[in-house]
């Protein structure tokens, strides 16, 4: 299949990522709707961020793990680089709707051989400030899981706007040395991000949404931008 016949596919279908820090990734896309993912550009201005932190973290807590574009790509970028990755994604549709739960799990079992070493936790729950069967704090993920405390890791939060309650539920994940990547959805909501992430003593920078060079803007029905953690230098310590 040519790469304009695929590109035009407008069904779930396996696909490769062709470039970007999840280049090699393997998972289950609608191409037509997810072109810039399969070429690296989706959400360009964390590609030099990305590409830096994958290099000094072996745990992911993808908070919102959609279609697992994430997922299996920080899976992908970590096995690449000879480590061993756990990625706990959080995603509460694959209960209601088969065709996200295959998108997201999917991957894992069609593709094992690639993805061997690597350890996937997929679970159906929202992530916030409290704990109530439905909705789980980050803290409480991370008591659950002792053996990944005190291991480098990257939190990932796209949770369209429940961003403050996300970090609300993560006071010792905060102050950890773990690296945050959180997607802002709208400007009043920012300031919120910002503060919650100071106060717990991180220094943060924040990537507004800018045109691709090739590609031109993204399509945003909400004002995004983006938060990351500041990243140590390899020969240092946050």
């Amino acid at each position: 299949m040519t790469l304009l016949a695929l590109l035009t596919k407008q069904t779930p279908t396996p696909v490769t990522i062709l470039a970007g820090p999840f280049r090699g990734a393997r998972l289950i896309l609608n191409p037509a709707h997810s072109k810039r993912k399969i070429l690296g550009a989706y959400e360009h201005v964390l590609n030099p961020w990305l590409k830096a932190a994958l290099r000094q973290v072996d745990v992911i807590w993808d908070v919102g793990a959609n279609d697992g574009y994430f997922t299996y790509g920080c899976a992908a970028a970590i096995l690449g680089q000879g480590r061993r990755p756990h990625i706990v994604a959080f995603e509460p549709g694959i209960d209601d709707t088969p065709s996200l739960a295959e998108q997201l799990t999917g991957p894992a079992q069609r593709w094992a051989a690639a993805y061997a070493g690597a350890t996937f936790e997929f679970l159906p729950l929202y992530v916030g400030a409290r704990n109530d069967g439905v909705t789980v704090t980050l803290d409480a993920a991370l008591d659950a899981r002792p053996a990944l405390a005190g291991r480098a890791a990257l939190v990932k939060v796209d949770v369209e706007g429940a961003e403050v309650d996300v970090l609300d539920g993560a006071r010792r994940l905060l102050t950890a040395p773990v690296q945050w990547l959180v997607e802002v959805h709208g400007e009043h909501l920012l300031e919120p991000v910002l503060s919650r992430l100071r106060a717990a003593g991180r220094t943060v920078d924040v990537h507004p949404l800018r045109p691709h060079w090739l590609f031109g803007p993204e399509a945003r029905t909400i004002p995004t931008c983006w938060v990351t953690t500041r990243l140590p230098s390899p020969t240092s310590s946050e």
